[in-house]
C-alpha cells in the first residue's frame, strides 16, 4: 500500500474531527409520560359518516342477469372442458362460445349502476358492496 490513490489525496487535505468516536454518547433524559387524553364519544363533525345498508342477494333475480353469468362463465367453460377431453370442435362452434361470452360481459356491464350526477351522493369515493 505504498501507492497513494485519489481518494487519499483528496482526503488529506481535509481537516476532520473525529474525537466523537471514542467519547462516550451521553444518556438520553427520559421523557415523561403523556398524561391519557379524556375520551369524548359524542360524534363530532370532523367524523365520518356511516350509513347502514342491507346487504343484497347472493343471487340475482332476474333471469336476464342469471343467463348473462351463465354465458360469461359457460362459453369458457365449456371450451376449457372440450380441450381437456380432446374433442375438436368445429370453427362455428368456437365463434359461437366468443360472441356468446362477449355479448353477455357487454351485457352485464351496461347493467351497472351508473354513479353520476344524477345520484344523491355523487361524488363518491366510497366502496359500494
Amino acid at each position: 500500500m505504498s501507492e497513494r490513490d485519489d481518494f487519499d489525496r483528496i482526503v488529506e487535505g481535509l481537516d476532520l474531527d473525529l474525537s466523537f468516536i471514542d467519547e462516550p454518547l451521553p444518556e438520553p433524559e427520559p421523557a415523561p409520560a403523556p398524561a391519557p387524553a379524556p375520551v369524548d364519544d359524542s360524534p363530532g363533525e370532523d367524523e365520518a359518516f356511516y350509513r347502514q345498508v342491507d346487504a343484497a342477494p347472493l343471487l340475482p333475480r332476474r333471469r336476464d342477469i342469471v343467463l348473462a353469468w351463465a354465458g360469461v362463465i359457460g362459453a369458457p367453460l365449456a371450451l376449457v372442458l372440450a380441450t381437456v377431453a380432446h374433442v375438436l370442435l368445429d370453427r362455428a362452434v368456437v365463434a359461437g362460445a366468443a360472441l356468446i361470452f362477449v355479448a353477455s360481459a357487454i351485457y352485464l356491464f351496461l347493467q351497472l349502476p351508473e354513479h353520476g350526477p344524477s345520484r344523491r351522493d355523487w361524488p363518491d369515493d366510497g366502496a359500494v358492496l
